[in-house]
């Protein structure tokens, strides 16, 4: 082994041991924290007071560690300690076809924090409901689905239940991540802003009122829609209730909400924030190894024209 390669590993030696000192004080505020909370009857788990972490973390954040590493890293340490030291756990929907929910609840919620594997999203929210999951991981939703689970969240009953965070948190730059690639996450827990969070609003309407309508009060409103959901049984004559997603915060007692059934009218037997999440951080493309080796040769090829 060279004198210099030997030096090299001794001072990762001496940074790791700094390292792990570092996590386990760390550890020991955060359960600190927790208590605190606790004591006073405060909210323990806080995904916009988590999101703004990371947000920071990544602003500050240079060198060759991929940016996807710095959040697992932080998400692991979130879920290793103020989550696991007060009791929470997990439920993710899984089927024989599909183990994608399963899949980011462990990269989110990391790999110490009891989960468990439930075949229907509509017995993931009963999870909530009856208080024995404190967060669901549910697919994102789809119109094509008979018996959609989000018109569910909507009662009440039991306490009520919010959507809190999306998953993946995160992606690459340029990256197209398909709905059947995503997944919601409900809690009872508060949705608070982060200061860049996207919302879902959920409506009961008459059933003559179009989605095209929908979409214009939302832009006359200078909400921003992005998506659109609904269940309907227009033969029935029964209201249809629609899932929108703006791409703004909207809390419980926001008056756009008053607004918004303002424009409807007596069509409007319901409109009801239903949570939503934190913007989701995009990271940087990282260039290949090709072409990192290809520039400094095109650096020298400028130079001698």
């Amino acid at each position: 082994m060279s004198k210099k390669l030997e030096e090299i590993r001794k001072k990762i030696d001496t940074i790791d041991d700094k390292v792990h000192d570092l996590l386990m004080e760390r550890a020991m505020l955060v359960a600190g924290v927790a208590a605190e909370k606790k004591k006073n009857n405060m909210q323990v788990v806080q995904p916009a007071r988590e999101a703004m972490m990371i947000r920071r973390l990544l602003a500050r954040h240079k060198g060759p560690l991929p940016e996807a590493a710095v959040v697992s890293i932080w998400r692991e340490l979130v879920g290793a300690v103020s989550l696991l030291q007060t009791g929470l756990n997990v439920v993710a929907t899984v089927t024989d076809e599909d183990t994608h929910c399963w899949d980011m609840a462990r990269d989110y919620f990391g790999s110490v924090l009891p989960m468990k594997k439930i075949s229907s999203p509509l017995a993931a929210v009963g999870a909530i409901r009856d208080g024995s999951a404190s967060f669901a991981v549910l697919p994102w939703p789809d119109d094509t689905d008979e018996k959609p689970w989000w018109p569910f969240i909507l009662n009440p009953e039991g306490g009520q239940m919010r959507i809190v965070c999306a998953l993946p948190y995160g992606k690459g730059e340029g990256e197209n991540v398909t709905s059947h690639e995503r997944a919601l996450v409900v809690s009872k827990i508060d949705f608070k802003s982060s200061g860049d969070d996207h919302s879902f609003i959920a409506l009961e309407l008459d059933p003559t009122v179009s989605r095209a309508r929908i979409f214009d009060v939302l832009k006359d409103l200078k909400l921003e829609p992005l998506g659109l959901h609904t269940q309907s049984d227009a033969e029935q004559g029964i209201p249809s209730i629609h899932l929108v997603e703006v791409g703004t915060f909207i809390g419980d007692d926001d008056s756009k909400l008053i607004d918004i059934k303002v424009q409807f009218g007596e069509s409007c037997l319901r409109c009801i924030a239903l949570g939503g999440y934190p913007a989701l951080p995009v990271f940087k493309t990282i260039m290949r190894k090709r072409e990192l080796l290809a520039a400094p040769k095109k650096q020298e090829k400028k130079k001698r024209a």
